[in-house]
């Protein structure tokens, strides 16, 4: 079924930063890393960094390649026993979280996923999120 997005989800900044806020609130456990799945979670990442007091960051780029999810950058830091937080806008399938923190976990690190948004249809059920959207929601940056 494909989504579609509708004028009704349009977001501004304050509306992303004051989701981002409540997001951070969830979040027990202060990562030492924050990665960012380019481009959904650049944004998303940054703000939970600033609001989390996380000072290293770092983004996978996951790209679609013959019907499977591929993670095409890489992250040269040593992950081994690091609290990861994965980050990503919304989950439509999930895939790109889903392929983003299994390479997080082969380096060794202890990876938690989060999303401000997901599906109803997503494959993967972040650690933490706000809330499941029906539509895709505009995001300033879109």
């Amino acid at each position: 079924m494909a989504k579609t997005k509708h004028k009704n989800a349009q977001m501004d900044w304050q509306t992303v930063d004051n989701n981002v806020k409540i997001l951070a609130s969830k979040i027990k456990q202060k990562p030492d890393i924050i990665v960012a799945v380019v481009r959904g979670g650049l944004i998303p990442a940054r703000l939970l960094a600033k609001y989390l007091l996380v000072k290293e960051m770092y983004t996978l780029t996951v790209k679609k390649q013959d019907g499977k999810r591929l993670v095409v950058s890489s992250i040269n830091e040593d992950l081994a026993g690091k609290n990861v937080l994965v980050v990503e806008d919304v989950l439509e399938t999930g895939m790109s979280l889903v392929v983003a923190k299994e390479y997080i976990e082969s380096l060794g690190g202890i990876a938690k996923t989060t999303a401000l948004f997901i599906q109803p249809d997503t494959k993967i059920i972040p650690d933490y999120y706000l809330e499941v959207k029906q539509e895709v929601p505009i995001f300033p940056w879109d």
